[in-house]
C-alpha cells in the first residue's frame, strides 16, 4: 500500500523533476563539485547536512537506490584539511561535540529512513530467506568484529561500539542494496563511473597538495606533506589503487573506452606520486592484469596495443628528460624498499596479543605493545597492525581469522562459480582494496569498508541477474 502511494507521488510534476536528476549522471558530477568545494573551504556540517537531506529524499521516493552510491563513494572527501586531526593540522574540530552530536543526529535520520525504506518496501529479509552466497561469510564476521576481546581482561564498552561500527559497516550496505536495488544493464556502468568521478576528485586534492601546499621543496617529495581532510599519503594512494580499475572497465565497455584506457594511467602516476610503496606495488600489478587483458580482449584492442608500445617509447623519453626529477621519486622507493617502517615488530606484537587471549583477541582497543602508541588514544580509530590476518588474529582471535577465511572462500564461490565480467571487475576492485590491507590498514577503517560491502552486493544482484552465463563474455577483439 505504501509502495503504491509513494509511486503514485513520484508522478506529480516537482517530484518526479527531482527524482530524475537524482537518477540522472548529472547528479553524481553535481555532487562530486561539490565535495571539492567543502574539502577546500571546510563546510562540513552543511555539506554532511545536505548529503542527509540528499539520502533521505533519495531513499524515499526514488525507484532505484543506485544513487545513493553517489554519496556512499564520494561524502568521505568532504572532509577539509584545515579540519583534520592528522598531523600537522591536529584540529580537534571533527572530535569537538557539538559536531559529534550533530554528525550523531543526521546519521541517525539517514539509518532511520533507510530502515523504513526496507521495511515499507518489503524488502526486509530477502537476503536471509534466498539462497545468497556471500551472506553467511559476512555475518560470521560481522559477528567476532563485535565480539572483539569479549573475555580479555581488558575489554571495555569501547571495544564492542567499535567493534558494532566495523560490523555494521562491512554488512549493512550489503543487505541495504541486495533488498533494494534494482539491477539494471547500466548499473555496473554507473558505479564504474562514479568510481572514475571519485578518482578524479582525489587527483584535484593530490594536485592542490603539490602546487599549492609545499609537497615538493629543495628539489624532493615531503611525504609528511600529502596530507588530505580524510587520510594522509597512504589512505590517498589505496583509494586511488582501489578505483583505478573502473577506468579500465569503462575502457573494455564504454564507447569513449580510449579516453578511460589513458585515464587509467593518471590515476596510477597519482598513486605513484603518494609515495605508499604498498598501493603502488598493488596497483601496478592490477594495472600489468588490465594491460594484457585489455591487449587480448575488447572493443580497442588495436588502440590498447598502439597505446601500450607508445607508451614505453614516452617513459624512455621522459626518463631521458626528466632523469632528476624522477631519480628522486624513484630515489624514495628505492630507499625505503627493504624498510619495514616497524611492521615487523607490529605483526610480532599482534602474535604476542593473540596468544594472550587466543579465542576472542584481546580487543581493537588494546594497545599493540604497553609501550607502543601512536598518539591516537582519542581518536575514533584504534592502533593497527597493518596485516588483515594478523588483526583480525591479535584483535579477535582465532574465531576472527576463521570467520574471515570463510568470509573470502564464500566470496571466491560468489565470483568464480560462474565468472562474468561484471563479477572480475568488482573482484579486482575488492582485491586491490585487500592486497593493500596485508601491509596496511585499509580494509579496518569504515569508509573503505562500506564500499566492500556494497560491491558484494552488487556482485550477488549480478549473480542472480545471470545465471545462464557460465563464463566471462568479452567482446571481440579487433584485428590490429
Amino acid at each position: 500500500m505504501l509502495e503504491q502511494k509513494t509511486a503514485a507521488l513520484r508522478e506529480k510534476k516537482a517530484l518526479k523533476a527531482l527524482t530524475d536528476f537524482f537518477d540522472g549522471n548529472i547528479f553524481p558530477l553535481a555532487y562530486a563539485c561539490l565535495t571539492l568545494i567543502c574539502s577546500f573551504v571546510g563546510f562540513e556540517l552543511i555539506f554532511f547536512a545536505v548529503t542527509a537531506a540528499v539520502i533521505v529524499f533519495t531513499t524515499l521516493f526514488c525507484r532505484d537506490t543506485k544513487s545513493l552510491f553517489v554519496p556512499l563513494v564520494l561524502f568521505i572527501y568532504g572532509v577539509s584539511q584545515r579540519h583534520t586531526p592528522q598531523p600537522p593540522y591536529n584540529s580537534d574540530y571533527l572530535y569537538s561535540p557539538s559536531f559529534l552530536i550533530a554528525a550523531g543526529c543526521l546519521l541517525g535520520i539517514v539509518l532511520a529512513a533507510m530502515l523504513f525504506r526496507l521495511i515499507a518496501y518489503k524488502g526486509t529479509g530477502n537476503v536471509f530467506r534466498t539462497r545468497t552466497k556471500a551472506r553467511w561469510g559476512l555475518f560470521a564476521l560481522g559477528a567476532v568484529l563485535i565480539l572483539n576481546g569479549i573475555f580479555y581482561e581488558g575489554y571495555t564498552f569501547r571495544n564492542l561500539l567499535g567493534g558494532i561500527a566495523l560490523a555494521f559497516s562491512f554488512v549493512w550496505f550489503y543487505i541495504y542494496f541486495y533488498n533494494t536495488l534494482e539491477w539494471k544493464e547500466d548499473t555496473v556502468n554507473y558505479v564504474a563511473r562514479l568510481l572514475v568521478l571519485a578518482s578524479g576528485v582525489i587527483l584535484i586534492q593530490l594536485a592542490k597538495i603539490y602546487i599549492f601546499d609545499g609537497a615538493v621543496a629543495d628539489g624532493s617529495i615531503n611525504k609528511g606533506a600529502l596530507v588530505l581532510g580524510w587520510g594522509m599519503s597512504n589512505n590517498i594512494g589505496g583509494m586511488l589503487a582501489m578505483f583505478m580499475p573502473a577506468s579500465f572497465w569503462l575502457a573494455y565497455k564504454s564507447r569513449f573506452g580510449p579516453a578511460f584506457y589513458v585515464f587509467g594511467f593518471v590515476i596510477f602516476a597519482g598513486v605513484f606520486l603518494t609515495l605508499s610503496r604498498t598501493s603502488v606495488l598493488v596497483a601496478a600489478v592490477a594495472l600489468l592484469a588490465c594491460m594484457i587483458l585489455l591487449s587480448i580482449k575488447g572493443r580497442y584492442v588495436r588502440f590498447v596495443r598502439i597505446f601500450n608500445a607508445a607508451l614505453l617509447v614516452v617513459l624512455a623519453v621522459c626518463a631521458a628528460v626528466f632523469a632528476e626529477e624522477l631519480a628522486q621519486v624513484f630515489r624514495h622507493y628505492l630507499e625505503r624498499g627493504f624498510d619495514d617502517s616497524g611492521r615487523y615488530d607490529i605483526w610480532k606484537h599482534g602474535v604476542e596479543n593473540f596468544l594472550r587471549a587466543p579465542f576472542f583477541g584481546v580487543g581493537f582497543y588494546t594497545p599493540i605493545a604497553p609501550d607502543w602508541s601512536y598518539n591516537i588514544e582519542n581518536w575514533l580509530f584504534p592502533d593497527m597492525y597493518h596485516n588483515t590476518y594478523v588483526q583480525m588474529l591479535a584483535c579477535c582471535g582465532i574465531f576472527g581469522v576463521l570467520a574471515y577465511t570463510f568470509h573470502i572462500v564464500q566470496g571466491f564461490i560468489l565470483v568464480f562459480r560462474r565468472p562474468t565480467a561484471e563479477r572480475i571487475f568488482f573482484f579486482l576492485v575488492i582485491a586491490v582494496l585487500s592486497g593493500m590491507s596485508m601491509a596496511d590498514n585499509h580494509l579496518f577503517h569504515v569508509f573503505p569498508a562500506l564500499v566492500y560491502s556494497a560491491l558484494i552486493a552488487l556482485c550477488e544482484k549480478d549473480s542472480e541477474a545471470t545465471p545462464g552465463r557460465q563464463k566471462a563474455e568479452l567482446p571481440a577483439s579487433e584485428d590490429i
